[in-house]
């Protein structure tokens, strides 16, 4: 069996595999031919995997994040009651290991999923690292939930509920990248995914029972949306948009309320994707989210590479 066949047998095994890792995503936001896996394995038995999608760019190869993909990195399986000593050695021998197998590239870069809190082994082998931010509500009720929203998203969230906003479910593609795309319009920027992208995506994610669409009403109009994916452990607010006209109405608020509920309501948590815009940071963290530190591992292997970058930059 080759890695991938190993890992695809992996994903069926290990459902903590976020979604962004498993098989069926890098086929999809890849292509099945894009991407593929080094994996530690010990007596048998597979430990470790760590997933990359690799594309040409010119005469170089590099390695970086799909489309609409977060997070990837090392997952990491632990054996039982192991010390925290232990449990360092355990981490720096699986890192050392993948680092090993993995093939040689120009450049790297990739975010590593905010479970993976080691990343010493990269360091020593000449890797480097950004810290980054998202924001997760985890481990609520409801009505906690509600207690730590901040005034000014109670308020909107009330208005909106005055106002006859109601949230709802739809598969209505059409609508929803037509309200997805006030986003970048907004910011003077062209759509980074094309109409079928984002339908054959809610298709593949509907087969595996992975994805939410929520729409907002008002007075008969459409005017926010969000896209939500899911795994075992984490709802994800992946894509959404409001009619920038209506923007004031409170119901963005109403449906990030709404999708925060869903996940609650089903042992799950809640990862806003996070930003490191500050207004948007802001937005995040005022629904009580926690700030969590996820890491971004580069490293430059060409030197070639190195000088087209820097040529880039000045030009």
């Amino acid at each position: 069996m080759t890695n991938k066949d190993k890992y695809i047998e992996f994903c069926k095994q290990e459902k903590n595999i976020p979604i962004f890792s498993k098989d069926w995503w890098l086929d999809f936001v890849c292509g099945k031919d894009n991407w593929d896996v080094v994996l530690f394995e010990k007596g048998g038995e597979i430990w470790a995997s760590w997933p990359f999608y690799l594309r040409g760019k010119g005469i170089f190869k590099i390695v970086t994040m799909p489309k609409l993909t977060q997070t990837m990195g090392i997952y990491i399986k632990y054996p039982e009651k192991q010390k925290y000593y232990t449990k360092l050695s355990w981490e720096n021998e699986i890192c050392r290991s993948l680092i090993a197998q993995f093939p040689k590239v120009d450049y790297f870069n990739q975010n590593f999923n905010n479970s993976f809190l080691n990343w010493l082994p990269f360091y020593w082998e000449g890797y480097q690292q950004t810290t980054r931010y998202t924001y997760i509500i985890e481990n609520l009720t409801i009505k906690e939930l509600e207690e730590k929203f901040e005034s000014d998203i109670r308020r909107r969230i009330r208005k909106a509920s005055k106002l006859g906003i109601e949230v709802y479910e739809s598969n209505d593609i059409d609508i929803f990248y037509k309200i997805n795309s006030y986003t970048f319009k907004r910011k003077n920027m062209a759509m980074p995914y094309n109409h079928n992208f984002v339908k054959n995506l809610y298709e593949m994610c509907k087969e595996h029972n992975a994805v939410k669409i929520l729409f907002a009403t008002y007075k008969d109009e459409i005017i926010a949306a969000s896209y939500l994916i899911y795994d075992e452990n984490t709802v994800y607010y992946l894509m959404g948009g409001i009619n920038p006209q209506k923007k004031d109405l409170g119901a963005m608020d109403a449906i990030q309320f709404a999708s925060i509920k869903f996940a609650l309501e089903n042992n799950r948590r809640y990862d806003f994707e996070g930003s490191m815009i500050k207004s948007i940071e802001k937005y995040f963290r005022s629904f009580g989210a926690i700030q969590i530190p996820y890491f971004s591992i580069s490293k430059t292997s060409s030197t070639i590479f190195r000088a087209y970058k820097g040529l880039r930059s000045i030009i």
